[in-house]
């Protein structure tokens, strides 16, 4: 008779005799997880998991799970030139030895950003359970696929039951919102903000995205329409290139200002008729390069002359669509010396002007925020008169697919940035006070409409010094003269006050190291034609990135509403791009008025 020990001994054998065949017989998944396997070409390739000693069950189960899938796929990565692929992962769920679990997840990928799409569940060696995944019918457009992906990498996602309804002007807000935090890699900050408790709408109003005007219940729109797609477009593309690279204030070259209006105009034709005879129609077709060669400007600094000829070239040049010029009224425009091409642009709306349409500055280099406006302005212009000749035959409204596919179109301008682009310090400078020493012109008496120059006086008098009884209407009375005043009242008003003074050359330099002197600065300007008379402001602060600066001020008369998002009177920390006000002020007049208390009376 055998031991309760020789027992044991043999039923252990025995277990360890039948896991050994078991294991011979039905091997584990392999240990590569990875299986990466693209679409493409005349075939449709489904994972094969390899593993398996003589059990083709599995992999049968797995064609019926993933090859509809993949034969839809097919259409899409064809379409996209080999830009995108389909690829599975396989991981290990559950670690059993007996009945282990494992995932395979299927991806529609473009190397950088991945989209699941279907998973299913392998339990044990021969059962396959599928997550259920939802309908792919979304993925039958490329354009579309092609932008989730891009979305993806700012964690943009989309309810896809929903991408064919119609989108509000809310959600494309939202969308562009999150497609600027994902290029600053932060949340816009409403710490300062006093107007408004939605978040989203503090945002907008923000990023300029939304023209509230001091209404902090802003509504909006039940639809999004063209126009307003790129407005928002506009805003954001300016706010990452101001606060993500600080390009503001460079100048951009003939093929940024080409890459400028190609993505206005991707973004915002979202529908199209192939039968249309309008530049619109075939506008991307463009070839803005040849253009560019038979200007000579392929990659030289752009001037707002030059981007009027582009923009006329195209539009004369277009593959559909040939505008004859009608240039009986050129000769109003009386600051466009002699380029016909300016003249072109003002005369047909092509290209936002500074001022009005008797001032467009055409010797002036390009900026990247200027580009920006005149690009948009020429897309909009050409979408109108697109729109005008079909007879409306769109209505207009965005669904929340084009939102998606627009806000891509603007994220893959940036695409050739890299992380270093972005490595720069904001400097700033900010010489404010702690009490109120703001004044506006408004109601000052029978000059309010002229009362520019004494309201910058009495501000100057108060930043100097606190107790001071300066007001505007008796900073006017300081002179006789009953007109606008000139510098010299300006300063006798000054003096009048015992505020000293200095007066400089109106440079960059020379206002930023004012200002770094704890310093502020009172300016003339104009952006009108010349010869009408002009503004002024106190410059009292300074932000610098890279090589762009946005100076802040205070202007007695401003339309500004951004002030008012921070709890400040309108005009009261104004922000104004640095290269622009120097062209403004040093056009009109040849210096700016120093003060501060390191200054001396002139």
């Amino acid at each position: 008779m055998k031991s309760n020990g020789m027992r044991f001994k043999a039923v252990i054998a025995a277990c360890a005799l039948l896991l050994s065949m078991a294991l011979t017989s039905c091997e584990p998944l392999m240990d590569n997880s990875e299986l990466n396997t693209t679409v493409a070409g005349s075939d449709v390739v489904i994972p094969a998991v390899s593993g398996f000693i003589k059990n083709t069950s599995i992999n049968k189960k797995l064609e019926s799970e993933f090859l509809p899938a993949a034969e839809q796929m097919k259409g899409i990565t064809d379409a996209s030139d080999n830009r995108l692929h389909v690829e599975y992962k396989m991981t290990e769920i559950n670690g059993g030895l007996f009945r282990p679990i494992h995932r395979i997840t299927m991806y529609l990928s473009d190397d950088s950003n991945a989209i699941e799409l279907k998973s299913v569940e392998i339990s044990g060696f021969d059962t396959v359970k599928s997550d259920g995944s939802e309908n792919l019918a979304w993925l039958d457009s490329t354009e579309v696929a092609e932008s989730a992906l891009v979305m993806k990498r700012f964690d943009i996602g989309f309810d896809s039951a929903a991408l064919d309804e119609a989108s509000t002007e809310r959600n494309a807000v939202e969308v562009f919102l999150k497609l600027y935090e994902g290029f600053a890699g932060k949340e816009v900050d409403l710490s300062e903000i006093k107007i408004g408790s939605d978040p989203v709408t503090q945002k907008g109003m923000l990023l300029g995205m939304i023209d509230y005007y001091g209404n902090a219940d802003y509504q909006y729109e039940d639809s999004i329409y063209p126009y307003r797609m790129s407005v928002i477009a506009a805003k954001v593309m300016t706010a990452i290139e101001r606060d993500v690279y600080g390009r503001q204030s460079e100048t951009v070259t003939g093929k940024q200002f080409a890459a400028m209006l190609h993505t206005f105009y991707t973004a915002m034709r979202v529908h199209d008729d192939e039968d249309s005879e309008h530049l619109w129609s075939d506008l991307g077709k463009v070839d803005t390069d040849e253009i560019l060669r038979t200007m000579g400007m392929t990659d030289s600094p752009f001037t707002r002359r030059d981007a009027a000829e582009l923009v006329g070239r195209i539009t004369k040049e277009g593959p559909k669509y040939s505008m004859k010029f009608s240039d009986h009224n050129l000769e109003r425009v009386d600051d466009a010396f002699d380029s016909i091409w300016a003249r072109r642009a003002i005369t047909h709306g092509f290209m936002n002007y500074y001022g009005d349409s008797t001032l467009f500055a055409p010797q002036e280099e390009l900026t990247t925020v200027n580009a920006i406006a005149s690009a948009q302005c020429y897309m909009n212009t050409r979408y109108n008169d697109w729109s005008y000749t079909m007879e409306h035959t769109w209505n207009g409204c965005y669904t929340n697919e084009d939102v998606i596919v627009s806000a891509a179109k603007v994220a893959e301008y940036f695409d050739d940035r890299t992380d270093a682009d972005k490595s720069f310090e904001v400097k700033t400078v900010i010489n404010d006070r702690d009490y109120d020493w703001f004044f506006s012109q408004k109601d000052t008496g029978e000059y309010s409409a002229i009362n520019c120059m004494p309201s910058i006086a009495a501000m100057a008098s108060h930043w100097y010094d606190q107790n001071s009884t300066a007001t505007v209407k008796k900073m006017r009375e300081t002179s006789d003269y009953t007109e606008g005043w000139t510098a010299y009242e300006l300063r006798s008003g000054l003096s009048a006050y015992n505020v000293p003074f200095t007066v400089k050359d109106a440079t960059l330099d020379n206002i930023t190291e004012a200002l770094d002197n704890g310093c502020i600065v009172l300016a003339q300007y104009s952006d009108r034609p010349y010869g009408v008379s002009g503004h002024c402001y106190v410059i009292y602060g300074y932000k610098k990135f890279k090589d762009s600066t946005t100076f802040i001020v205070n202007d007695s008369d401003s339309l500004s509403s951004r002030a008012e998002l921070f709890g400040k009177k309108a005009g009261n920390g104004d922000e104004i791009e640095a290269r622009f006000s120097i062209w403004t002020i040093s056009r009109f007049v040849d210096d700016v008025t120093v003060i501060g208390s390191d200054s001396n009376n002139n």
